[in-house]
């Protein structure tokens, strides 16, 4: 009789074990490349704002005589301890089953890593393709102050909208989000991890910061826009 209780409480602990490890979490470190997500939305308004005409399919534009390639100010590989100050943490949880060999500390080129990720995104090509054919209604909105640039990256209502400019500030933010969401995506996977919705859900809220900080920068004097702290002002 003892033998076999000593049995059964010897399974039970391997059992036990065995869920304990099963259920056990790991906590994955998401090192969000500021400066060159900022880089990546400046080449990809660049690129694909305009008609597809004007681009030439499958080459990058090569930097003129006597120009130096644009870099990002960061450092352009990740250091062998991550500098926080230039690079965000984002963190995650994921299942002990995580493959950690497939974590990536050193990468070359960020930007143009994200750049190209975002290029094999259809929906987020086409978000550009739509922003690019209503930004001169959108700058007038703009222009007129009828709506701002919020400090997450959408067009916040200032003032009365016709029906139609009503339709197409809808369009605009919703086309916003797409791209600000293949971003997200594109980070996570060059951090190579799983781009599960609950991942990509983590990291939206910076690379919506960083797309806000890209509108700022672009806006024309007289434009109202959002501050990071949430107070507006002229630009």
């Amino acid at each position: 009789m003892t033998k076999v209780t000593g049995t059964l409480i010897q399974v039970f602990i391997v059992t036990l074990s065995f869920y304990l490890f099963s259920c056990a979490t790991v906590t994955v470190n998401v090192y969000f490349p500021a400066e060159e997500v900022r880089q990546a939305y400046e080449t990809l308004e660049e690129e694909l704002l305009k008609p597809p005409q004007e681009e030439t399919p499958g080459t990058e534009k090569a930097p003129k005589q006597g120009e130096v390639e644009k870099k990002p100010q960061s450092l352009l590989k990740y250091p062998d301890k991550p500098q926080l100050q230039s690079r965000r943490l984002i963190i995650l949880k994921r299942k002990f089953t995580l493959d950690l060999s497939k974590f990536v500390w050193a990468q070359d080129n960020l930007d143009r890593e994200l750049v190209n990720e975002i290029r094999n995104m259809p929906d987020v090509v086409q978000a550009y393709r739509n922003r690019g054919g209503r930004i001169d209604v959108i700058n007038n909105m703009l222009s007129q102050g009828k709506v701002g640039i919020g400090n997450k990256g959408l067009l916040v209502l200032r003032g009365d909208l016709t029906n139609e400019e009503k339709a197409d500030f809808n369009a605009e933010n919703k086309d916003r989000e797409t791209i600000i969401e293949g971003m997200a995506t594109a980070i996570v996977k060059i951090n190579n991890i799983d781009p599960t919705p609950k991942n990509i859900k983590k990291v939206i809220p910076e690379a919506a910061e960083q797309f806000a900080a890209v509108r700022r920068n672009e806006a024309q004097p007289g434009w109202w826009i959002q501050l990071p702290d949430g107070r507006w002002a002229l630009k």
